[in-house]
């Protein structure tokens, strides 16, 4: 095996293996007690635990549709939907703090005849109204657990962290988005890294006039949300959407279980948890965020067969099922590509060489 394919084998698989050594050893112990509790599991909570999954990922799919259409590229809704899908889900198997699935938002887009640019201006708004909105909640765990805790214990140093994460990484996208000259700066410098990193696996590089033109659609398209800045309400509206949706999940994973909690509690027990997702080394923190909700319901007097079960479904509904999934999402986008076209008479034979295959 050469080590150019060692190397992308490890950056795949190793984060993936480091959460499932974590996830085994958090479940192995409790087995029979995660068994007993999701045979008295009620479907009827089931069901709307992973519906509100769905609608989670309809309200991601609509606040892409929305940045799009805001910066002149509108897309067809069920396409916009199923891009935004499937570049959430990729992140959730490929650990590379955002970029994976970036990549596959904007490969896809441009076969839509979307330039890179209009990508990275989307995903960056897009980016910032998520991190802004996870930082509120988390800001809400924390109240809620000093309130009703009479020690500031682990878990407030926990949520003081997991703010200062998030919001430092979203107040760097705002920087480097609105300043026109460290963004060029910085630009420059992570088209020199690609380019390094692209040879050392392929022995290709991207062309300085790509370079150029990518740079010029990025303000074109930061331009454009500056002067419609009024229109990105209904953006943040989707992103807390999504959010809500995604404690319902949680919610009524729970309520499938027999177990009835203050909101309060449910709250707190979600913002630890998605504390945990931040992590860049592990898939959507697997296995990470398990133990992180596991042990702040636990400690507030939910079983711990109980707890850990309802994470357990809250990743099988929201990570699991939607990444395989997407398998069939992605096929799809690929064929109603335009150059994608079944319809076309087949060319004879000897004269196929020139012909682009969808890959």
């Amino acid at each position: 095996m050469r080590r150019a394919d060692l190397k992308k084998k490890l950056l795949i698989y190793a984060p993936i293996l480091v959460s499932l050594v974590i996830l085994g050893g958090l479940v192995y112990p409790n087995l029979e007690a995660i068994v007993e509790t999701i045979k008295t599991a009620k479907p009827f909570y089931l069901f709307l635990s992973f519906l509100f999954s769905v609608v989670s990922y309809i309200f991601i799919g609509l606040s892409m549709w929305e940045v799009l259409k805001i910066l002149g590229h509108k897309l067809p809704f069920w396409e916009a939907i199923g891009i935004a899908y499937v570049s959430t889900t990729v992140n959730y198997f490929v650990s590379s703090g955002g970029v994976s699935g970036f990549a596959t938002r904007a490969h896809l887009l441009s076969k839509r005849n979307i330039p890179y640019g209009i990508s990275v201006t989307s995903s960056v708004v897009i980016s910032v109204f998520i991190y802004l909105v996870l930082s509120l909640i988390i800001v809400e765990g924390m109240v809620l657990q000093m309130v009703k805790s009479t020690g500031s214990g682990m878990s407030f140093f926990e949520g003081i962290a997991g703010v200062l994460a998030v919001l430092s990484f979203a107040f760097i996208l705002v920087l480097l988005f609105f300043h026109h000259e460290l963004r060029s700066v910085w630009a420059r410098k992570i088209y020199s890294l690609v380019n390094h990193i692209l040879y050392a696996f392929s022995k290709k590089e991207i062309p300085e006039e790509t370079f150029i033109e990518f740079e010029s659609e990025l303000a074109k398209g930061i331009h454009t949300i500056q002067a419609r800045r009024y229109e990105l309400p209904v953006v943040a509206a989707y992103i807390c959407l999504d959010w809500i949706c995604n404690i319902l999940i949680l919610h009524f994973a729970f309520q499938a279980l027999g177990t009835h909690m203050h909101t309060s509690t449910l709250i707190i027990g979600f913002a630890l948890g998605q504390i945990m997702t931040v992590i860049p080394i592990l898939p959507g923190g697997l296995g990470a965020m398990e133990a992180a909700m596991t042990a702040a319901y636990s400690g507030m007097g939910i079983p711990l067969g109980q707890a850990l079960t309802a994470s357990l479904i809250f990743r099988l509904f929201y990570y699991l099922i939607p990444a395989f999934g997407s398998i069939f999402i992605y096929w799809g986008l690929r064929m109603s590509e335009p150059e994608y076209d079944y319809a076309a008479e087949p060319r004879q034979k000897g004269n196929h060489a020139d012909r682009e295959i969808p890959k």
